[in-house]
């Protein structure tokens, strides 16, 4: 191939691509909606959904033990979780994976959601850890809430110092019924970002603040040992 041949080849792919990235926003498609008091939480619409997913980040006085303790305990989620009303497990599968319901409050006049969660919490090396939720709609009967169908979540927990942690969280919720769009998406400020404000100062309080790590013969994290509340 001629040296001409190559680079009207690396010309066209160059233009279309960025027609591609530009025409659905793949490129740089986090927008930062504040940046306040530690937390800073952004958002982008993905190709194909209807509602924004967010993502949220702070660091916070903790270690990675107390942050996972304070995620487990569901009884803690209405002091911590922005307009969570209720929040119970429905099967404990192991000591880091479970299914569990939720009841989250949302502005007069649209009616409860309620989710159901499996979640799995997976040690990546010998510091960070993840966090999986994927909605299990089906686990649980119909209520008189409204049921989230779709929605999944990941918090990335990781050490960066001593006990200090960034807490990194990111969401997708289809909250179902017939709430607009825009009505969602304005949502999707406040929910991280009293969640992480309320969150960074409670796992600094007992009983999370005493959960320890606990590790297996090759010195790789296994689980935590966390005797405070829990459901």
């Amino acid at each position: 191939m001629s040296f001409h041949k190559a680079w009207r080849i690396l010309l066209i792919t160059a233009v279309f691509g960025c027609s591609w990235v530009d025409a659905y926003g793949w490129e740089n498609a986090w927008e930062t909606r504040l940046d306040k008091d530690g937390v800073l939480v952004q958002s982008r619409l993905t190709p194909g959904v209807k509602y924004q997913e967010f993502r949220a980040e702070v660091e916070i006085d903790a270690t990675v033990a107390q942050a996972i303790a304070l995620l487990k305990d569901t009884s803690a989620c209405p002091h911590w979780l922005f307009r969570c009303k209720e929040s119970r497990v429905i099967q404990e599968i192991s000591s880091m994976e479970r299914t569990f319901y939720q009841v989250t409050s949302l502005p007069f006049p649209a009616k409860s959601r309620d989710s159901i969660f499996h979640a799995a919490i997976t040690f990546e090396g010998r510091a960070s850890v993840r966090v999986t939720m994927n909605s299990k709609p089906d686990e649980v009967p119909q209520t008189k809430h409204v049921r989230v169908r779709e929605a999944f979540g990941t918090y990335i927990l990781e050490p960066t110092g001593e006990n200090k942690l960034r807490v990194t969280w990111q969401q997708y919720v289809d909250p179902g019924g017939a709430l607009p769009a825009w009505l969602v998406n304005s949502m999707l400020t406040d929910l991280p970002f009293k969640s992480l404000q309320a969150f960074r100062k409670l796992v600094q309080q007992p009983p999370y603040r005493n959960a320890r790590l606990i590790y297996g013969s090759d010195g790789t994290p296994t689980g935590i040992d966390f005797t405070g509340r829990q459901d």
